[in-house]
């Protein structure tokens, strides 16, 4: 089984993903991979990977799927992949999988990803000192 985990990029090669990889461990049996966008760059053109995909699970963070993640759920829809939603609130706060693209979460359009996206880079900004000494007081 191959998953592709889609996950907006302030989350890549953080805590909270390293987090959201052990719960799909825990999750899904006989995997034979777990994709992930942050090892391709953000060139690559990932609808190639999705394809051959048998599950694609999207991070929600506070409730809301950005722009990018929505669409991967919805490419891996096309090429019929089980659809997963794994709820993200901070690094300390994420839930249990949960199958399917729940209603109640938010789909941001372009603009609005873009500006939801700011406001956690702005808000999770880190020092110089931190880039020396490791992350501290970061939200994910």
């Amino acid at each position: 089984m191959k998953i592709f985990f889609s996950h907006p990029t302030v989350t890549f090669r953080t805590d909270t993903e390293e987090a959201c990889f052990e719960k799909l461990r825990n999750k899904f049996e006989g995997i034979d991979k777990i994709i992930n966008p942050a090892d391709y760059g953000l060139k690559h053109d990932t609808k190639k990977l999705i394809k051959r995909s048998d599950v694609i699970v999207g991070m929600a963070i506070s409730e809301r799927y950005t722009f990018l993640v929505w669409n991967e759920m919805l490419k891996g829809k096309e090429h019929d992949a089980e659809l997963y939603t794994i709820r993200v609130y901070d690094k300390d706060n994420i839930e249990e999988i949960e199958k399917g693209m729940p209603e109640d979460i938010i789909r941001l359009n372009k603009k609005e990803s873009e500006k939801f996206t700011n406001e956690l880079m702005k808000e999770n900004r880190e020092s110089f000192l931190s880039l020396l000494i490791g992350k501290h007081n970061t939200r994910f």
